[in-house]
């Protein structure tokens, strides 16, 4: 009895440990959405609002929440600090700094922080423009994300069911 419950243990863990490289890449995908969604926002709000981009943000960091919602908190506060802050380099700074919590590759990265180059000082159409190319440009990564995504966790529950046996076997 005692084998069977150790065995049913150790297939248990091989997939519980699948299951969490499976929803850190999930999260991964979701956080990338995120970013999507909030680009498209802020598109919206400089082409429709013509808000200045203090108030943009401010307006956005309610309705997100997590690595983007924290990202915009800050830009909030030190957009709205007494210290003059350039916002290309409030932008760059937000970025870097949840870098780990946003869990975006560098390439990804490299277009987040390349949305913030062309913030407030071009014209609004300029920057709805940059906004939606770049906007895009993630969106082509969410798909090699999701794709990526669907092959892992197949190879991730195989991988996970065969270790689990053969440790099973091995200890038996």
């Amino acid at each position: 009895m005692g084998k069977i419950l150790g065995a049913a243990l150790v297939l248990a863990a091989c997939v519980g440990y699948a299951g969490s490289l499976t929803e850190k890449q999930k999260s991964h995908r979701d956080i990338l959405c995120s970013l999507i969604q909030m680009i498209g926002l802020l598109a919206e709000e400089i082409r429709y609002e013509r808000l200045p981009m203090a108030e943009a943000f401010a307006k956005l960091h309610r309705k997100y929440h997590g690595a983007v919602g924290q990202i915009l908190r800050q830009m909030v506060q030190q957009l709205s600090g007494t210290e003059y802050a350039d916002l290309e380099t409030v932008w760059e700074s937000c970025f870097r700094d949840n870098k780990r919590e946003l869990m975006l590759t560098a390439e990804e990265l490299d277009i987040a922080l390349e949305v913030g180059k062309n913030l407030g000082y071009l014209d609004a159409g300029a920057q709805v423009n940059h906004l939606r190319a770049c906007g895009q440009r993630l969106e082509q990564k969410l798909d090699e994300v999701q794709r990526e995504l669907e092959q892992k966790q197949r190879i991730y529950r195989t991988l996970a069911v065969a270790a689990g046996a053969i440790v099973i076997l091995v200890l038996l």
